[in-house]
């Protein structure tokens, strides 16, 4: 997906406000989460789809405190996770940002790290401090044998 379309989803859903009512009914982010993150964040390629389409949706972590009624819920597989964090940035500086990690992990790391991709799943994971804002980009890999 682009970042025209994913741009376009995300100013879409806080347009309905689905990103307010995930983010009132995500509940408190798991213990082994930074506390840092928001509570509302993107899953791409969780799921098999057309090979013109690419799956990407608005997510956040379960736990206890979650009402997940009237959500759709899918369980990621344990994996070890590459996960690239961003510098501080502003909200216009997303674009760049985004684009810098994904250059980063398909142009530099993936192709010297000894690890393959799984499945081409990942996670954009975001937060903020200070006033500013983060990205994680979190790949799942495993080692090649």
């Amino acid at each position: 997906m682009d970042r025209v379309h994913r741009g376009g989803l995300w100013q879409q859903c806080h347009a309905n406000g689905e990103v307010e009512r995930l983010t009132a009914n995500a509940g408190e982010l798991p213990v082994y989460l930074s506390k840092d993150l928001y509570k509302v964040h993107a899953v791409c390629s969780y799921r098999k789809t057309e090979n013109d389409t690419f799956p990407y949706m608005l997510c956040s972590f379960k736990s206890d405190s979650s009402k997940t009624d009237g959500y759709l819920e899918i369980t990621i597989p344990s994996h070890t996770w590459a996960i690239f964090p961003s510098e501080l940035f502003t909200w216009e500086q997303f674009n760049d940002s985004i684009e810098s990690l994904y250059r980063r992990f398909y142009s530099e790391w993936l192709p010297t790290a000894g690890y393959e991709q799984v499945n081409g799943m990942e996670f954009e994971v975001y937060g903020g401090r200070n006033g500013l804002n983060y990205v994680e980009l979190w790949f799942a890999v495993r080692k090649i044998s």
